[in-house]
């Protein structure tokens, strides 16, 4: 079997800026990660013997010396990451994968700076072996090329409409999200980057992304009390990036809470927010409200909408707060994984760090994840009906 995964690249950019950021504020913390599937009535138990060769093979993926000449380009990254990626191996007994009834059981268990890295790989083995067990691709690459080009004919009006492909992790396969980046790097000025590293690198294109839920969502373990948790983790970051990383995930703990933790000095130092659950209109306004108030011109700053969006929907946003608040956007399954099959809609969260439970709650509540009772417990610590 071919391995899908080959490259420590192919991961998404905020993956590496939360290792390294974990590896120099939490060095010993512990994590265990879980695997969910969104879709309903889709069994994936089927797909697990294969997906634990894929996970097997990727102890032998290394950095390869023009990554690690591309990595020391990003002014972010330190000379100490380098060294530690360089030395980095995936462990497959840190994975366990289980057909149980049917369905697909993950989880992935050990050392934080070492397993932040199988969230976004994992993803996509099992969307490609998922895919190539239950669709016939060249029925329906034609379908799929028609859907690209109809996207880039309808994006090339806006021309002033920015936005980022997002679409590893639940991509079709990575032959599929390469040629469909090809595409539109060649057809749309509009495309500023990829959250795909390793794509990013070969196509000369920017790396596109921050940070994620799970950086919050640790922090509920690793703070005296809950509810200083989502501040906290604003502050680490700020020390660890200063000004380098800018965008910061509004939406974990629900973005009432976020802009009750995000008081004036926060608001100036960050650039911007990035929407990922919700309604994005409502989201959009609340957030040009509270920098009005604090006194900010929200034209200063930005909104990076990413909750997943197509491109009718990136430009009904883009209609509504053009000319009000700086706006991008970061599109991923509707464009990677848009060739007449259902999508699946899978995720990996973590669940638990240093032995405790966290949870991610989100503006849609769909969305939440982790232990009921823990999921109170935030809601009571962030005043979250």
């Amino acid at each position: 079997m071919e391995p899908i995964i080959d490259s420590i690249l192919q991961t998404d950019l905020y993956k590496l800026s939360m290792q390294q950021a974990v590896l120099h504020q939490y060095p010993n913390a512990t994590v265990k990660y879980v695997f969910k599937c969104r879709n309903e009535g889709v069994k994936l138990g089927f797909l697990a013997n294969n997906i634990r060769k894929q996970v097997e093979a990727m102890k032998d993926v290394c950095l390869a010396d023009d990554e690690w000449a591309y990595l020391s380009s990003l002014q972010f990254l330190t000379d100490d990451y380098f060294s530690y990626l360089d030395k980095y191996r995936f462990n497959p007994s840190q994975v366990k994968i289980e057909n149980v009834d049917g369905e697909l059981k993950i989880e992935i268990e050990g050392p934080w700076a070492e397993t932040i890295l199988y969230e976004v790989p994992l993803l996509a083995i099992v969307n490609e072996l998922y895919f190539d067990a239950t669709s016939d691709f060249k029925s329906i690459e034609g379908e799929g090329i028609r859907r690209l080009k109809d996207k880039i004919n309808l994006i090339r009006q806006y021309p002033t409409l920015i936005f980022a492909e997002f679409g590893t992790r639940r991509r079709y396969s990575r032959d599929w999200q390469k040629y469909i980046l090809e595409e539109l790097h060649r057809n749309c000025p509009q495309l500023v980057g990829t959250s795909n590293v390793k794509l990013a690198m070969d196509f000369g294109i920017k790396p596109i992304g921050t940070v994620a839920h799970e950086w919050f969502s640790c922090h509920l373990a690793l703070v005296d009390r809950l509810e200083i948790a989502q501040k906290r983790a604003m502050h680490v970051w700020q020390q660890e990036y200063g000004t380098d990383l800018g965008i910061i995930l509004s939406d974990t703990f629900t973005v009432d809470a976020f802009l009750k933790d995000f008081d004036l000095v926060l608001a100036r130092e960050f650039s911007g927010c990035r929407h990922d659950s919700g309604d994005p209109i409502v989201f959009g306004n609340k957030i040009i409200k509270h920098y009005k108030k604090l006194g900010i011109d929200p034209k200063t700053k930005s909104i990076v909408f990413s909750d997943g969006l197509d491109i009718p929907e990136a430009i009904r946003i883009f209609k509504e707060f053009t000319g009000r608040i700086g706006v991008s956007f970061g599109i991923g399954t509707s464009l990677s994984n848009d060739l007449s099959v259902t999508p699946l809609n899978i995720v990996i969260k973590v669940v638990e760090c240093n032995g405790q439970d966290v949870v991610k709650l989100s503006d849609n509540p769909g969305k939440a994840i982790g232990d009921k009772d823990m999921i109170e417990r935030v809601k009571k610590a962030y005043g979250v009906k």
